[in-house]
């Protein structure tokens, strides 16, 4: 397993995932940014915007669960990326714990398990303060799959 020790080297993984992807994905629309990797996590950082709000004007329950999955699919992905295989989501489980209108949540996500054909990722999303907004797992299917369009 070889997760991201920096940000810069989690910034080039992201830049060149997002470039051979050939488009705009949830990712931008998200504005999800690497925010930190230590070889353990990576994290992504999500700014508070209106189109991710609810109508109060704090992330949207959506927005929390996109940031997770994202970010746990990054890390499977840089777990087998010299195997080409790419993580699709089969199982997830969310915990809501609290909402923020903080200018930023970070999304934080360590493999538990991973095999031949299954990762296991927990990942956290905290506000800008720390505090605890989500916590989830998610199982991935490691599988070949062509990116992009």
């Amino acid at each position: 397993m070889a997760l991201s020790s920096s940000f810069e080297q989690l910034t080039v993984f992201v830049d060149e995932f997002l470039a051979r992807l050939g488009f705009d994905d949830v990712v931008a629309t998200l504005g999800l940014v690497p925010h930190a990797a230590d070889g353990e996590t990576i994290s992504l950082r999500m700014p508070l915007a209106d189109h991710i709000a609810q109508a109060n004007g704090m992330f949207s329950a959506t927005a929390l669960f996109g940031a997770s999955d994202i970010t746990g699919t990054f890390a499977a992905m840089q777990a087998y990326a010299e195997s080409g295989q790419f993580p699709l989501a089969v199982q997830s489980n969310q915990n809501f714990l609290s909402n923020s209108k903080a200018e930023y949540a970070v999304a934080t996500a360590r493999v538990l398990r991973s095999g031949g054909k299954v990762a296991v990722v927990e990942v956290s999303v905290a506000d800008a303060a720390g505090k605890l907004l989500s916590h989830a797992t998610f199982t991935y299917v490691l599988s070949e799959r062509t990116l992009g369009l």
